[in-house]
């Protein structure tokens, strides 16, 4: 079992959005522009703006595709987040499970820059 902690000087606040967004025919709790393939810097930054949204986060589930490296933990704000890799999870989406049983869905956006628009990858406030 892996586990991997954040150094927040690796990465800047998360760009992600979080409102619900349509895709396809599902309504989605936001997105998330990932800065890289890599989810011990990705992840930790991600964490912390949904707990600050939602609440703590205590795992996420992951698309098996997409990422350089597959930790079972990550650790952001001085607690670890456990990490599930599923083949059959689109590599668009991230699913957050919280404290309280709430579920929560990202739309997760390649690594390329974030849309025209300003507040689009944003971090969150």
């Amino acid at each position: 079992m892996t586990t991997l902690t954040h150094h927040p000087a690796s990465a800047g606040p998360a760009r992600v959005r979080l409102e619900p967004t349509q895709h396809h025919r599902m309504t989605l709790d936001g997105c998330w522009w990932p800065g890289s393939g890599d989810p011990v810097t990705e992840l930790p930054p991600l964490l912390i703006a949904v707990d600050a949204f939602r609440g703590p986060v205590v795992r996420l589930l992951l698309s098996a595709a997409g990422w350089t490296r597959r930790p079972h933990h990550v650790v952001a704000a001085g607690r670890t987040v456990g990490l599930g890799y599923f083949s059959d999870q689109p590599p668009t989406m991230l699913t957050a499970i919280c404290a309280d049983g709430a579920v929560f869905t990202l739309l997760v956006v390649p690594d390329e820059p974030a849309p025209a628009g300003g507040d689009a990858g944003a971090p969150l406030r």
